[in-house]
């Protein structure tokens, strides 16, 4: 062990010297479970909130995050935003139009949410990050905000240019039509160049190309899609974002002398999103909340079960438009049920002490959420931090996500983790990539579920579809939705009597049977127009003893840990194959402490 932190040792110190990483070095822990993060710094909120994590918008002041690490917030993420910086490119260069987007029309564009921003009288221009000029600029900012010695990295707006091809008719600059012409001549088959009359690349313009065939610009994102090269000129654009970002970070490291964490702004709900997922430390984004349905969100679970497949931390915000409902309409108790549920499902939400707000109408404005509606339920989060931190899903059943079959449209999972949820049927999602997301199906892994539910059709490649056909085979493949499949596998494994809209999450520390299970309780009841949570209870609590293995065999005790209460011990008694729990009342959330001879708890 000693000979292990002595190589470590040596290893960053050499990378120090030579202000460069050794390949493969270990990244830092990013986040635990229990994490308090902020999105902004606010030194005089640490204390309240118990901050541990400044994740997103940190300073690029060394004095700074000298500070917050003696006030123990580590972590202390300077953030570059490849989107919004738009007055600094402006200053960098007088060639500013240069590095600017354009889309199909020829035309440069602006970032759409800031419309109501300038600067020296140019408007928030969506400048290209396959610019040379413009990565100049994001070079010359990731010199300064490594200067100040931060821990980690954060990219807002990460995608750059690829989004604008599926959303604003871009890019096509000169810079990406001269890469596209690169990307065809390495990866696009003569034959089919050929049989598009495309015979030289050395002058090919994919616009001209598309305008000489009849498309106008009033017409290209409505046909986008079916234009001759559109997925390959997607394509391009993809991997030379994740590419860029991969080589940004590398870059960041050199300059910072030893290995960072990175986090970017992505929602993961889409493949797009997804592809930066293996370079990645953690993703701190923003996650919609639904806040205008007001009710508990059910969409933010399907990414936090898509974070857990991709095993990346998501340190989450609400939308710009959530939080501006949260503005007007005053509903900080919403604002605490995702809260909880993201605790719950093991990953974190940001501290609402100040956060983006956005609409058409205002533009961006804040909220500066009262301290006094949230730090009491960030503090009962550091308080149990030892019933958060390590702990991992139960999850007899696995749901996979299949990126190829979603990059065209199909295998939505959502509906899927939606329908589990509601039921309490605990999960875990698997992932299976392709040429975009760097993930394969681990097929052994894959065996060992008791179901395995898929959302057809697939696409996956063949030697991923072999674990797929081998569970189909042993007979636990569920093509959702068949409900009777998934019962005849999975008898119903949690049962909650005596009351409705309370949601069960089972969790266990994988390996350590010493440390308590705990089952984390959600209640579903809020009334919106109130902006309260309706209490629940008395009700009874059954857990199926297979749910937890071993350890099942030795409940014998329950803790009850909720915000703003006491501990309570609840009556556990045993009833054939399951245990129940008796609950008392549940307000808003609970963390139910499970242990026994196999565990004893710990108040």
């Amino acid at each position: 062990m000693h000979a292990q932190i002595l190589s470590r040792g040596l290893t960053l110190l050499v990378a120090a010297l030579l202000a460069d990483v050794v390949p493969g070095a270990e990244t830092p822990q990013a986040i635990r479970r229990s994490d308090v993060v902020f999105m902004y710094d606010s030194p005089s909120a640490y204390e309240p909130y118990g901050c541990t994590v400044l994740g997103w918008a940190g300073s690029a002041q060394a004095e700074r995050i000298e500070a917050a690490h003696r006030q123990g917030v580590r972590l202390f993420a300077t953030s570059v935003g490849f989107r919004t910086e738009f007055a600094g490119m402006i200053d960098f260069s007088p060639e500013f139009m240069d590095a600017a987007c354009r889309n199909f029309a020829g035309e440069p564009f602006i970032v759409p949410w800031l419309w109501d921003h300038e600067h020296k009288g140019q408007k928030a221009w969506w400048f290209c990050t396959n610019s040379p000029l413009y990565r100049q600029f994001l070079e010359s900012r990731l010199v300064e905000r490594m200067k100040a010695g931060p821990d980690g990295l954060h990219i807002d707006d990460y995608t750059g240019t690829a989004s604008t091809v599926t959303w604003l008719s871009g890019c096509f600059c000169r810079h990406c039509t001269a890469a596209f012409r690169g990307y065809l001549a390495e990866h696009a088959p003569k034959e089919k160049l050929a049989a598009m009359g495309i015979t030289d690349l050395a002058a090919f313009d994919y616009r001209q190309f598309l305008l000489a065939k009849g498309v106008k610009p009033e017409d290209y994102q409505r046909r986008r899609a079916s234009l001759p090269l559109a997925d390959e000129f997607l394509d391009f654009q993809v991997k030379a974002d994740t590419a860029y970002v991969a080589e940004y970070r590398r870059r960041a490291e050199q300059l910072r002398g030893k290995p960072l964490a990175l986090a970017v702004n992505s929602g993961l709900g889409d493949p797009l999103s997804l592809a930066i997922a293996p370079e990645l430390s953690y993703f701190c984004c923003e996650v919609s909340q639904q806040a205008a349905g007001l009710a508990v969100p059910t969409h933010p679970v399907s990414i936090y079960k898509l974070a857990d497949g991709l095993d990346r931390p998501v340190t989450s915000t609400a939308s710009g438009q959530d939080w501006a409902y949260v503005a007007e309409h005053k509903r900080p108790c919403l604002v605490r049920t995702w809260i909880a549920l993201s605790y719950a499902f093991g990953h974190n939400f940001m501290a609402p002490h100040r956060q983006w707000c956005y609409t058409k109408e205002k533009g961006t404005h804040w909220y500066d959420g009262p301290t006094e509606e949230y730090a009491w339920l960030y503090r009962f989060v550091r308080q149990n931090a030892r019933l958060l931190d390590d702990y991992d899903a139960v999850a007899p059943v696995a749901v996979v996500y299949d990126n190829a079959a979603r990059r065209k449209g199909g295998g939505n999972i959502e509906p899927v983790c939606a329908a589990l949820v509601e039921r309490n049927v605990p999960f875990t999602v698997v992932v299976a990539g392709d040429d975009w997301l760097d993930y394969r199906l681990d097929a052994d892994r894959l065996g060992r579920f008791r179901a395995v539910i898929v959302a057809e059709p697939l696409d996956m490649d063949a030697d991923q579809r072999k674990g797929v056909e081998a569970v189909r085979a042993a007979g636990r493949l569920v093509a959702w939705p068949d409900d009777a499949a998934l019962e005849k596998l999975v008898p119903r494994p949690i049962t909650v009597e005596g009351a409705e809209g309370i949601g069960v999450v089972p969790r266990v520390v994988p390996g350590d049977l010493a440390r308590p299970a705990v089952v984390h309780l959600l209640n579903r009841h809020y009334a919106g127009e109130r902006d309260e949570m309706v209490p629940s209870g008395p009700f009874r609590l059954r857990l199926r003893r297979d749910l937890f293995g071993d350890r099942g065999q030795s409940f014998t005790k329950a803790t009850l840990h909720a915000p703003g209460e006491e501990p309570r011990s609840l009556k556990v008694a045993a009833d054939g194959d399951a245990i129940i729990v008796e609950v008392p009342a549940l307000t808003l959330w609970g963390i139910l402490e499970l242990g026994g001879s196999g565990g004893e708890n710990r108040e």
